[in-house]
């Protein structure tokens, strides 16, 4: 008796679980999402440490890659999987070079790995 009070319920909230943006959607339609806040999960395939900053590069399950740029120290290693809180811009100075589609990053989180890589 209680699955079917809970059934309708449960259809209408699953469609809305799958709306926040993933690397996927940040890369095919970056303009859509420019100065505004976003959150994604990924794993951190590359990092470097800059004098004001630390640049990181980061994967989901398929291998598609965002640049972030965190000023505040990040605390996780190349090949954990993170979450990172920021803003999307177009493009942004770092140590003299110029780098498009940035996420400047406001917080990012070590998390554990999604249950689900090839549905993100």
């Amino acid at each position: 008796m209680r699955l079917r009070h809970l059934l309708p319920a449960a259809l209408l909230v699953l469609p809305l679980a799958g709306c926040a943006p993933t690397i996927a959607n940040l890369n095919a339609r970056p303009d859509k999402y420019y100065q505004h806040k976003v959150k994604v999960v990924g794993r951190i395939a590359r990092m470097q440490f800059l004098p004001h900053g630390t640049l990181l590069e980061v994967a989901d399950g398929q291998g598609r890659r965002l640049l972030v740029r965190s000023t505040d120290p990040v605390e996780a290693e190349t090949g954990d999987w993170v979450s990172i809180e920021g803003i999307l811009v177009p493009e942004m100075n770092v140590e003299e070079a110029t780098l498009y589609d940035v996420l400047a990053a406001e917080r990012v989180v070590r998390r554990r790995a999604p249950r689900f890589l090839n549905v993100m």
